[in-house]
C-alpha cells in the first residue's frame, strides 16, 4: 500500500511540474534567448514530459506488479509525444506555408491595383503573415534592407517560399516586374501544395495499413483472453513471457518505422 501510495504521489508531482518549454520562455524573455548549446536546450523543453512518462510507468508497474511496465510504458510515452511533436511540427509547416502562398496572391492583387511596393507589401504582410508583417514594419518604414528581413524570414520552418519572394523583390527592386514575379511564384506555390496533397493521399493508405498491422497483436491478446488463455498475465509475469514481449515490441516498432521512412523517402523525392 505505502509503495502504491509512493507512485500515485510521485506520479502527480511529476505532471505538475511547468509546461514543456517554461523555462526557454522564462529564459527567452529575460536573456533575449535560451542559454545552453542547442541540444540542452531541446532536452530542457522536453524534460517534464520525460518525468511525467517515468513517473506513470512506475505508477503501472506498481498497480500490475511486473516491472517490465516500468520500461515499456515510459518508452511508449515518449514514442507517442515525439510523434505527436512530429505532427504538430508537420501542421505548423503547412500552415505557414499557407500563409506564404496569401501573402504572394495578397501582393500580386495589390501591386496590379497599382499599390506601390512597399505599401503592397506591408498591406500584404499584415493579412496574410502578422508576424512577418511586424518584422517588415520597420524596413518598410524607414527605407531599410527588406531583402534581409525575408531571408532571414526564410529560414524558419515552412518560410524557405520567402527566399525566392526576396530574390524577386531583389531582382525587380519594386517594380512594375514584381507583378508577374510574385503571380508566377503563387502559381509554382500552390502547384507545389496540390502536388504534396496528391502524394499524402497516396501515402495515406500505406501507413493506415502499416498501423493496422501494428494492432492486430492487441486483437491477438484480447481474443486470447476472451478463449480464457489469459496472456496478458503470462506476458507480464513471467520471464519467457517478458522476453516475448520485449522481442514483439520491438518487431512493430521497428515495422512502424521502417513504413515511415519508406514514406518519409517518396516524400523527398517529389
Amino acid at each position: 500500500m505505502n509503495s502504491m501510495l509512493a507512485g500515485v504521489m510521485a506520479a502527480s508531482a511529476v505532471l505538475a511540474f511547468p509546461g514543456r518549454g517554461a523555462r526557454r520562455r522564462l529564459e527567452t524573455a529575460v536573456l533575449g534567448r535560451p542559454r545552453g548549446p542547442r541540444w540542452r536546450v531541446r532536452l530542457a523543453g522536453a524534460w517534464p514530459t520525460v518525468l511525467s512518462a517515468v513517473g506513470f510507468g512506475i505508477l503501472c508497474s506498481v498497480l500490475a506488479q511486473s516491472t517490465i511496465l516500468a520500461v515499456l510504458v515510459p518508452f511508449g510515452a515518449w514514442r507517442a509525444y515525439l510523434a505527436w511533436s512530429a505532427r504538430s511540427a508537420r501542421l505548423a509547416r503547412e500552415r505557414r506555408r499557407a500563409e506564404i502562398i496569401e501573402l504572394c496572391v495578397t501582393l500580386c492583387s495589390e501591386l496590379r491595383a497599382g499599390r506601390e511596393a512597399r505599401e503592397a507589401l506591408q498591406e500584404a504582410a499584415a493579412a496574410a503573415c502578422p508576424d512577418l508583417g511586424l518584422g517588415l514594419a520597420g524596413p518598410l518604414s524607414t527605407g531599410g534592407d527588406i531583402v534581409q528581413v525575408l531571408r532571414e524570414a526564410a529560414s524558419t520552418p515552412g518560410g524557405e517560399a520567402l527566399g525566392a519572394l526576396a530574390a524577386c523583390w531583389q531582382v525587380a527592386d519594386g517594380g512594375a516586374g514584381m507583378v508577374a514575379a510574385v503571380g508566377e511564384l503563387a502559381d509554382g506555390l500552390r502547384a507545389e501544395r496540390n502536388q504534396r496533397r496528391e502524394l499524402e493521399a497516396e501515402l495515406a493508405g500505406v501507413r493506415s495499413s502499416a498501423r493496422l498491422l501494428a494492432l492486430l497483436p492487441s486483437l491477438g491478446l484480447l481474443i486470447g483472453s476472451g478463449m480464457g488463455l489469459a496472456p496478458v498475465p503470462m506476458l507480464l509475469h513471467t520471464g519467457i513471457g517478458q522476453a516475448c514481449l520485449l522481442v514483439g515490441v520491438a518487431l512493430v516498432l521497428g515495422g512502424v518505422l521502417w513504413m515511415d521512412r519508406i514514406a518519409q523517402a517518396a516524400e523527398a523525392l517529389s
